[in-house]
């Protein structure tokens, strides 16, 4: 009776292990579960986050192209938001004429542009013959430039390009540029522009603040002039535009598209469409 009592009683811690182990697998299944369905709707709003984002550079054709009256729009970067699709969007548009072109900008302005940020005259200088060297074909050292030698000293694993800017990234190329003053900098240089000025009527304030012939009155006279102006401003055709789409969801989709669009001069195709990204939260580029 001894030996039948301890059997049972080994059959039910035996049954109990069961039991426990089968728990916790049920414990872990229902876990990915809930972990599989969080995954599934963030990947599913994430999508409508996308196409809301690609609804929006559509409108933004439309509404250079002059087919969309129904927003005051405008090509200095100022974003507008409409609701669409369960969701808002909002997109803003900048003329690449209103930033400072790496390639047509002359030496003054890119100065300009680096003691804006912060940068010292001396160090400024420096930056602003690395970049004139880098885009020359040249191999004439500027006089605080860097050609190839330079390069080498330096340990960098390429040389000056010796060829204008193809993308603003290749500013980060250029010996003295550091990724804290490429992040202030490039969101105000471009590759795209058609003038060697900048469009003063379209430029970001931060762009009008580092032109060096612009004193600040006559900054805020410009900025002032710009805020009077109520509705649309269909007085520029732009060639190329950044256009900058921040679409969300109710459920929590956040997707931010940026497309560089360029008129092509074809009736059937308006548009070229240079650069198509998503920037990320971590993306300094802007």
């Amino acid at each position: 009776m001894r030996r039948r009592g301890d059997q049972r009683g080994i059959a039910l811690v035996a049954v109990l292990w069961v039991v426990a182990i089968l728990a916790l697998i049920a414990a872990v299944f229902m876990r990915e579960t809930r972990t599989e369905i969080a995954l599934t709707r963030n990947l599913t709003e994430d999508a409508r986050a996308e196409a809301l984002a690609e609804a929006g550079v559509n409108r933004a054709m439309l509404i250079l192209l002059g087919l969309d009256e129904s927003l005051p729009w405008r090509v200095d970067g100022t974003p507008f938001a409409f609701a669409y699709g369960g969701g808002t969007v909002q997109v803003s548009i900048q003329d690449e004429g209103g930033k400072i072109d790496l390639n047509r900008a002359g030496d003054a302005v890119l100065q300009g542009l680096f003691t804006s940020v912060g940068v010292g005259q001396d160090a400024a200088q420096h930056l602003v013959d690395a970049i004139a060297d880098f885009r020359d074909a040249d191999d004439l050292r500027h006089v605080n430039g860097a050609e190839d030698a330079d390069y080498a000293r330096a340990g960098l694993p390429y040389d000056a390009k010796d060829a204008p800017f193809a993308a603003v990234e290749e500013l980060r190329q250029v010996l003295g540029m550091t990724p804290e003053l490429y992040a202030r900098v490039a969101p105000f240089v471009t590759v795209y522009s058609p003038r060697r000025d900048v469009n003063l009527a379209t430029a970001p304030p931060a762009v009008l603040s580092a032109l060096p012939y612009l004193s600040p009155d006559r900054v805020r006279t410009i900025l002032d002039q710009r805020a009077a102006r109520s509705g649309a401003d269909r007085r520029f055709r732009v060639i190329a535009v950044t256009v900058t789409v921040e679409a969300s969801t109710a459920g929590g989709g956040r997707v931010v598209r940026q497309a560089v669009l360029r008129r092509s001069g074809s009736s059937g195709r308006p548009f070229d469409i240079v650069r198509w990204r998503r920037v990320w939260p971590s993306d300094s580029s802007g």
